[in-house]
């Protein structure tokens, strides 16, 4: 008798299944009760699912356009800081380094001349006296804006630099200044006139002051660096704004929100704006290098973009 054990005196034993029978779960499709709870599982997970990924497109989709704002306050406020750098360099620094360097090498003729025997008298000059104030554009919120960046990159270097090249230049502005007073109010070492000091002749035997010229070399130098690095902070910028605008369009479609763009090529053309070459050094350390293309087993569709 099957599921029976052997007789055990006389008497038979059944065996219990270990497993309870499954053919219910074959009647389970046929069930109104199973259809209308499976359904109802199946609705609210595929709603979750949705609403989901709703939410994260609403989530980039803003952190894409606070991104871009930003990169647009960005852009005006490095505009500012230009702006200001290159009315000082057009209206007092280039005319001030100009007419010094001249001044300079016809006292060093005048002086040759009159070294060689030729009949000259004193050496007459217009020195450039006046008084200039330090510019102050809104630094403190541009490094704020580009440390807060989605990818910061070369232009976190650039608004330090541009940071830099204000606190120098407003130094050197305020030394001048003060050297002027000296020299206005005639509060000079004994024996030392204005020409000395404008000229950095010596006044007295091995005794000279070379300040003035240094100062003015420092205020063309600092005021090109104020305008290399903002340009430069300007372009980075802009690119990351239209990279994530790009992305923006793929992604969502419609209406790309703008990114904000400085021309500055009518100052270049007059010769105000300071030239690559003269920075180099500075930009070698942040070369785009080519894609370097992965393994095929490294890639899932993508490539890689590196600086030095």
């Amino acid at each position: 008798m099957a599921g029976l054990w052997e007789p055990v005196n006389g008497v038979y034993w059944s065996a219990a299944p270990l497993l309870p029978s499954l053919e219910w779960i074959g009647n389970l499709g046929g069930s109104s009760f199973f259809t209308t709870v499976f359904g109802a599982l199946a609705g609210a997970f595929a709603g979750a699912w949705a609403a989901q990924r709703i939410a994260e497109r609403s989530k980039l989709r803003e952190e894409w356009q606070r991104e871009i704002r930003s990169v647009n306050a960005g852009v005006v406020l490095t505009s500012a800081t230009c702006n200001l750098a290159y009315a000082l360099k057009k209206q007092h620094i280039k005319a001030l380094k100009e007419s010094y360097d001249a001044e300079c090498k016809s006292m060093h003729e005048h002086k040759l001349a009159v070294a060689a025997g030729v009949p000259l008298g004193p050496f007459e000059f217009a020195p450039k006296l006046d008084s200039l104030h330090e510019i102050s554009p809104p630094l403190d919120y541009l490094q704020d804006i580009v440390g807060r960046l989605s990818n910061s990159g070369r232009a976190l270097a650039a608004v330090t630099a541009v940071a830099d090249a204000i606190r120098n230049l407003n130094n050197a502005l305020n030394k001048r200044n003060e050297l002027l007073e000296r020299m206005k109010d005639e509060k000079l070492p004994a024996g030392a006139e204005v020409h000395h000091f404008y000229f950095g002749i010596p006044y007295a035997v091995g005794r000279g002051n070379n300040e003035y010229g240094g100062y003015v070399q420092a205020l063309a130098s600092y005021t090109d660096d104020a305008l290399f690095f903002s340009i430069k902070l300007h372009d980075d910028l802009y690119q990351h704004g239209k990279g994530i605008a790009e992305k923006y369009r793929k992604k969502f479609g419609g209406d790309v929100p703008s990114v904000s763009y400085i021309d500055w090529q009518k100052a270049d053309s007059v010769g105000l704006l300071p030239k690559d070459e003269e920075y180099s050094d500075w930009l070698s350390g942040y070369e785009v290098l080519p894609k370097k293309e992965l393994q095929w087993w490294q890639r899932k569709g993508k490539s890689v973009q590196v600086t030095k």
